[in-house]
């Protein structure tokens, strides 16, 4: 259950990773000879369905907290800029996007827990490690 809701909860650094690099998938590579495997099962399946939505919502409240729009923050991504590089050429501190994500993050959690999807022990890990994740994927250089 935990791994079913943790990948759409941790919006904030799972979710920009794909939109930050123009909707395409991120990828592992496979040394030669050797084979990928995927033992998410269910939760694999379902973050690979919902990956595009989480993505476009990273963007979104990045965008709107930096007041641009989405597809400008985008552009700007795939020069080889980051998303704190984005904010600060537009008078905006990386912790105030950071702040927006996580919080954003936190009320999907909050939503989980209350529609019976989590408990509040795993709400509490997922809070505890959601703003490193936010603040490391806010500075990472895509």
């Amino acid at each position: 259950m935990l791994k079913k809701f943790l990948v759409p909860v941790l919006a904030g650094g799972i979710v920009l990773g794909g939109v930050v690099a123009g909707g395409t998938a991120f990828a592992a590579t496979t040394p030669p000879g050797a084979t990928a495997t995927h033992t998410n099962g269910a939760a694999g399946a379902h973050a690979k369905g919902h990956h595009p939505a989480f993505r476009r919502a990273g963007i979104r409240i990045s965008a709107k907290t930096i007041g641009v729009t989405p597809k400008a923050l985008v552009t700007e991504l795939h020069t080889g800029k980051s998303i704190a590089q984005v904010a600060g050429e537009h008078g905006v501190q990386a912790g105030t996007v950071e702040n927006a994500l996580t919080s954003a993050a936190e009320a999907r959690v909050a939503h989980a827990v209350q529609t019976g999807h989590l408990t509040q022990a795993q709400a509490d890990r997922i809070d505890a490690h959601l703003p490193a994740r936010v603040a490391k994927l806010v500075n990472h250089v895509f």
